[in-house]
């Protein structure tokens, strides 16, 4: 170094010098913060997830949410913590997991109902299919068409030869208004032109308790909740809504088997906040596969007559916008979507 003029000056050696020295700490800079983002996405999940189930604790879906976070979770080798959100027919909850950064701590564990009806029925609803990516489809709940042992309704024709006879006199319970058996229903009465009479409840404790007293004629239900009136004799199923048998009830015909062109699905699994990045969907849909088919989900599955039906994500994602268009066709047909 020399000076002239009173200023210091710097050889073009030290300049070159100082320049590569710049080039290199920020060559190991960038490279630094890739590798320390591929540790951290690499180490997904290093803390606990939240199944949130948008109904209240202690029902069939809050069981199913409580026995695959436990499954799931073996899998990830993290805790999986179920958190009940219930009110507004699901929306609320899911409205939550829409809101929830999408860093795959925070998923829905829900039947399609709050987004496939929820948005087309429901005033105030600020989500849409496009809120979510789908993770993996986990269930199917396969509803069904019961009437009491003594009926003397022996098949599901019986029934609507004298709802044909008798129009509007026939009464069916079902859980509610916009229910998923009570879309179901209208939709035999509109492609067979029949009238049934629709006796709303809420839930499905009270309207079986008068089905059991002779109030109803029959009950649109979930299959798997009524086994043990099954089992006793006193309840007995005409068909169920899906488009296949129920597993448990193998010899109870679909209602397409029995002549009726109605299909009312009914099925459910995880959702995860629209953006959620693909390596962290890819090890949750890989997860969601192995607990599926892990030996305590299916033993508790079994015990609960709940029938596991997996899907990926895409093929979640594909089931949904079916069933929300069909869902959104029947319900303007009933006048029950929002104005």
């Amino acid at each position: 170094m020399f000076t002239s003029g009173g200023y210091n000056s710097v050889s073009t050696i030290e300049i070159y010098a100082m320049k590569n020295t710049r080039k290199t700490i920020g060559t190991l800079l960038l490279a630094g913060a890739a590798v320390a983002a591929s540790a951290a996405s690499a180490a997904y999940p290093d803390r606990a997830i939240e199944f949130v189930v948008p109904f209240a604790a202690g029902g069939g879906l809050d069981q199913n949410a409580r026995n695959m976070a436990q499954a799931m979770g073996q899998v990830l080798g993290q805790t999986i913590v179920v958190n009940n959100r219930a009110g507004a027919a699901g929306t609320i909850g899911l409205a939550s997991v829409a809101r929830a950064t999408p860093d795959g701590y925070t998923l829905a564990f829900t039947p399609a109902v709050p987004l496939s009806s929820g948005p087309h029925r429901l005033t105030g609803v600020n989500y849409n299919l496009d809120s979510f990516d789908y993770v993996c489809q986990v269930f199917d709940n396969i509803f069904s068409i019961a009437v009491r042992g003594d009926s003397p309704y022996k098949t599901l024709q019986d029934l609507l030869d004298d709802a044909k006879a008798k129009p509007g006199t026939i009464s069916y319970g079902t859980s509610g208004v916009g229910s998923i058996p009570h879309l179901g229903t209208s939709n035999i009465e509109h492609e067979l032109g029949v009238s049934l009479n629709h006796i709303p409840y809420k839930g499905d404790g009270p309207m079986l308790a008068d089905l059991l007293s002779d109030r109803l004629e029959f009950g649109a239900v979930l299959a798997s909740s009524i086994t043990g009136q099954i089992q006793a004799g006193q309840l007995r199923l005409l068909a169920v809504y899906s488009d296949k048998r129920h597993p448990s009830f193998p010899d109870v015909p679909t209602l397409t088997e029995a002549g009726v062109p109605v299909v009312q699905l009914s099925f459910g699994g995880i959702l995860a906040p629209a953006g959620t990045p693909a390596d962290i969907l890819a090890t949750l849909e890989s997860a969601c596969q192995k607990a599926t088919t892990s030996d305590a989900y299916v033993e508790w599955a079994k015990r609960a007559n709940q029938v596991v039906d997996f899907k990926n994500g895409e093929a979640f994602r594909e089931r949904m916008k079916t069933d929300s268009d069909q869902q959104a066709a029947t319900l303007k047909r009933l006048g029950l979507d929002k104005q």
